[in-house]
């Protein structure tokens, strides 16, 4: 008879998933459960302070374990940003885009789903390029433009990666999304807390 053992590949691994009101309901919530699944501690990150509720797009609630102003990149593995209507709202935050430069700076993934690579578009490093310049980038099609217009080369893939990018266009693709982020993820050696 045998048995097979689930091993999770991402113990000790501490990932951030960046939360804003009129998030895509999905693209937490997959990915939070997965992550966690997998043995990762997933910090949910708002703007407002720690436990706050964010409802998604569909009424989903989800309460925020951190604030973005309290939190250190050193100390986390990988980045998840959703889509929605929140990145609109998230990418308004400097402590938000520069959590994303210093994740860029340290080569940790970077997982940017729907219209979350909004973010990537405005997310700078220091001489003002953005983080996804010179990039291969998927999003949610209807900011195509705005990716491209960053200096990425826009890609209608289920998921793109190039490296520390990880990015999917649509909650369809979540699956090949999280594969992603776990593979990236868990070849890295630990964060410094």
């Amino acid at each position: 008879k045998r048995t097979m053992e689930f091993v999770p590949r991402l113990s000790s691994r501490r990932i951030a998933l960046f939360i804003d009101f009129n998030f895509e309901d999905s693209e937490v919530i997959y990915p939070q459960r997965r992550l966690e699944e997998e043995g990762a501690e997933v910090v949910v990150i708002g703007a407002h302070p720690a436990g706050q509720k964010y409802a998604g797009k569909h009424g989903i609630p989800v309460f925020s374990h951190a604030t973005i102003s309290e939190q250190n990149p050193n100390s986390f593995d990988a980045l998840v940003i959703p889509g929605g209507f929140a990145p609109d709202y998230m990418r308004r935050n400097a402590a938000m885009l520069a959590f994303i430069v210093r994740m860029i700076e340290l080569g940790r993934p970077v997982a940017s789903i729907c219209h979350g690579p909004w973010m990537l578009c405005s997310a700078r490093l220091s001489d003002g390029t953005p983080v996804c310049a010179g990039k291969r980038v998927t999003s949610f099609v209807a900011i195509k433009d705005d990716v491209t217009n960053a200096g990425a080369t826009w890609c209608d893939e289920a998921v793109c990666v190039d490296y520390p990018l990880i990015t999917s266009r649509t909650p369809a693709d979540l699956t090949p999304f999280c594969h992603a982020i776990i593979r990236a993820t868990a070849a890295l050696p630990t964060a410094t807390p």
